[in-house]
C-alpha cells in the first residue's frame, strides 16, 4: 500500500509542477517575435512585459470613462472587471506573440497558464470581441450565458448595449 501512495503523491506533485511552470514563447507562435515573462503592468486590453506594451488583438474593453451600473446600485467603471480579471490571469506569467505594429503600439495575442488571454477575457464577459475577430463565438456564449457585463442586471454604455441586443436577436 505504501508504494502506491508514494506513486500517487509523486504524480500529483509532477502535475502541480507542470501547471506552475512559467508561460514561455514556443516555436509554434503566430508572430515573428514573442515576449514573455511577468506582466509589469496592465489595463483591460494591454499589458507591459519586459518594458514592451502589447495591446491585445481581437478585444475591446470599456474605458475608465464608461460607466456601468447594476440595477438599483451605484455606477462603476465598466473596465474595472476586465482589469481585475486580467490581473488574475497574468499573475503566473504571460507570453505574447507580436503580430503587428501600429505606430508606436505593438499588437499581439497573449497566452497565460489558462490559455489564450483574449479568449478568456471575452468568455468571462469582461471584454468585447472585435468584429470579424477570432473571439466572436466566445462573445456569443458569454452573452447567451449572461456572464460578466452581459448579465441582464448590468446597465451598459450605449455601444455595448447595442452589441448585447444584437446578440440576443441572434440567439
Amino acid at each position: 500500500m505504501q508504494p502506491l501512495l508514494a506513486l500517487f503523491i509523486l504524480i500529483a506533485l509532477a502535475g502541480t509542477a507542470a501547471q506552475a511552470a512559467p508561460v514561455r514563447c514556443g516555436d509554434d507562435g503566430e508572430g515573428g517575435a514573442c515576449v514573455w515573462g511577468r506582466a509589469e503592468g496592465h489595463d483591460g486590453a494591454s499589458l507591459q512585459v519586459r518594458g514592451l506594451r502589447v495591446t491585445l488583438l481581437g478585444v475591446t474593453v470599456p474605458s475608465r470613462r464608461d460607466l456601468c451600473a447594476h440595477k438599483g446600485k451605484d455606477a462603476f467603471d465598466c473596465g474595472r472587471p476586465a482589469r481585475k480579471r486580467m490581473g488574475e490571469l497574468v499573475a503566473k506569467g504571460v507570453a505574447c506573440d507580436i503580430l503587428d505594429v501600429a505606430g508606436d503600439r505593438l499588437l499581439g495575442r497573449c497566452r497565460v497558464a489558462e490559455g489564450d488571454l483574449g479568449r478568456l477575457l471575452v468568455a468571462a464577459g469582461t471584454a468585447r470581441a472585435a468584429k470579424d475577430g477570432p473571439y466572436e463565438a466566445d462573445q456569443a456564449a458569454a452573452i447567451a450565458g449572461q456572464r460578466g457585463l452581459w448579465h441582464p442586471d448590468t446597465v451598459l454604455p450605449r455601444d455595448w448595449d447595442a452589441v448585447r441586443r444584437k446578440g440576443d436577436k441572434t440567439e
